[in-house]
């Protein structure tokens, strides 16, 4: 029989931001405005002044993502930054966003990481995970696989299935501080494979065909291979259709 090796998916990096809160506005235009530092900012008043409840802190911040996915990204930053400095958690988060993404404002690695970095400690799950890509590709902050890992395992305890995925990756190859850890790399896929990712239901059948960080179990990769399959991913339907032909060409 064949030796299935998993399919080499790169690491995933950050998803789109303006797709997480309001994908269906359309953008009319892009702005490219100048950007302008935090410290030159200030604002009137801030979210912790008692005349601010609860209600208009989120009035405020909705109405700066309202900005944000409108694509009038440099108000947004100025009416994120006060949310952000009274740790909102995902005001933090798009503030970094914008920080990274450089939409409307000078683009700056190292202060997305640290409004990222803010939110996550704050419990963000997509600001961890955005902070494990940082790590792994030394943007805003310095390359480092294990702080990449230790922000991912944050990310994937708290449901996110990138993590997870990227987990696996991390811990099917290894990397600098990283030791290879297929028995590992098989837990993080099962759980991005149980939320439904092919490429994960994929990966974890490899692992079940070869035997690799489990019991070989046949019955169970083709499990997998079938849920994938059933997404149409391609690499799933090929590997199911050659371990058909190896079964109408073995001896019996």
């Amino acid at each position: 029989m064949r030796n299935y090796s998993p399919y080499k998916a790169s690491i995933r990096q950050r998803p789109s931001r303006r797709q997480s809160i309001l994908s269906f506005i359309l953008l009319i235009s892009t702005l490219f405005i100048a950007g302008i530092s935090e410290a030159a900012i200030r604002p009137a008043g801030t979210v912790s002044d008692p005349q601010y409840s609860d209600s208009v802190v989120s009035q405020m911040l909705q109405h700066a993502l309202f900005m944000y996915t409108t694509g009038d990204y440099r108000h947004a930053q100025q009416e994120l930054i006060p949310l952000a400095q009274q740790d909102i958690a995902e005001a933090q988060f798009y503030l970094g966003s914008l920080y990274d993404s450089g939409l409307g404002i000078t683009q700056n690695l190292a202060l997305a990481a640290h409004w990222y970095k803010r939110a996550a400690k704050n419990g963000h799950v997509e600001a961890q995970y955005n902070m494990g890509a940082a790590f792994a590709n030394g943007e805003g902050v310095q390359h480092s696989p294990v702080n990449a890992v230790r922000w991912w395992r944050q990310a994937a305890f708290n449901g996110s299935v990138n993590a997870q995925f990227n987990l696996g990756i991390m811990y099917l190859h290894g990397n600098k501080g990283i030791t290879p850890d297929p028995g590992e790399a098989a837990l993080w896929w099962s759980k991005a494979a149980a939320q439904g990712d092919p490429v994960a239901q994929y990966n974890l059948g490899a692992l079940y065909a070869n035997g690799e960080g489990v019991s070989q179990d046949i019955d169970v990769a083709l499990t997998w291979w079938s849920r994938a399959a059933e997404q149409g991913f391609q690499q799933a339907i090929s590997s199911i259709e050659t371990f058909k032909k190896y079964l109408a060409t073995s001896p019996h």
